[in-house]
């Protein structure tokens, strides 16, 4: 008798709960007296979103929105089937031509080569992009200036530079001809291109949007913004050159000078191998240096 109004409780805190979490809210009847609830995650339109944090990210690069940055005629599930279907080719190439050891590494070749060569063009795209950024920003303030309208400065901006902005915004300027409002186009172009300073610019517009002002000025002070930042980053690449050689020296030497040393004197190595001793330290080498690189990595990524 004295649970009954624990558990009662604790039943109507549960319906409640399953209630707000609903996905697919029942449309009242007659006029609401308050708005339907939201999914979690959701925001109501207008609402002013902050930049997603920079976190590392070692998944595969190849996804759906990596791929319409590229441009690449492919779709995920297709660059998947071909991917090991090309290193299980090249491993068999190799295994026919040079033996195991070739058709090892043909196959190892063959599996790590495309998410490098793709991770490789996407940050040489994603640079590109954001050196092209603080320019773009105050050729628009410019236009703006000289009377033209948002649309029109942003069409005479994507007819003035080069790709990829210039393929970016005209992406942009045909889905605003469609509808779609334009702080939602930059907002994808930001998701699409990771630029952090794409997401404060849209911010700062949806802002200026909401309580007005001077947009062509606000561009210009996130403009020179991003080119302070990017001169402090520079800056702080050229101070901590020496720790990431450190590292990379780190992460190199050891296992290279082993290998040469196993090639050079076998019988002398054949005992880090055999005895219960030897493998403990290369086992601890191998800790240490991966747990010192890792170190190294975190001391030298200063965020700006």
């Amino acid at each position: 008798a004295t649970t009954r109004p624990y558990l009662l409780g604790v039943c109507r805190l549960a319906a409640k709960t399953a209630a707000d979490i609903t996905l697919t809210p029942q449309v009242p009847q007659g006029p609401p007296s308050h708005p339907p609830p939201r999914a979690a995650g959701a925001t109501s339109p207008g609402t002013i979103q902050p930049p997603p944090p920079s976190v590392w990210s070692f998944t595969v690069p190849i996804t759906s929105t990596t791929l319409d940055a590229l441009r690449e005629p492919l779709r995920p599930a297709e660059a998947f089937f071909y991917w090991p279907v090309v290193a299980l080719a090249a491993g068999g190439l190799g295994f026919a031509l040079g033996g195991l050891g070739a058709g090892v590494v043909l196959l190892v070749a063959g599996l790590a080569g495309p998410p490098l060569f793709v991770r490789r063009r996407r940050k040489k795209l994603f640079a590109a992009f954001e050196e092209q950024l603080p320019d773009t920003l105050g050729l628009l303030a410019s236009s703006l200036r000289a009377g033209f309208s948002f649309m029109q400065g942003l069409e005479a901006v994507a007819d003035e530079t080069t790709d990829p902005m210039r393929r970016e915004l005209q992406r942009v300027f045909n889905e605003a001809r469609l509808g779609r409002p334009i702080e939602d186009s930059l907002e994808e172009v930001a998701d699409r291109m990771q630029s952090e300073d794409l997401h404060w610019a849209v911010m700062a517009i949806r802002i200026q949007r909401e309580v007005g002002g001077n947009l062509s000025e606000l561009l210009d002070t996130v403009a020179e913004t991003m080119v302070s930042r990017d001169r402090l980053r520079r800056e702080i690449k050229s101070l901590t050159a020496e720790g990431r050689m450190s590292g990379i020296v780190l992460a190199i030497f050891p296992p290279g000078f082993a290998a040469l040393l196993f090639f050079i004197q076998p019988d002398y190595m054949g005992l880090m191998f055999k005895d219960f001793f030897g493998i403990m330290a290369l086992v601890a080498g191998a800790v240490s240096a991966t747990i010192g690189w890792f170190w190294l990595r975190k001391i030298v990524n200063i965020e700006v």
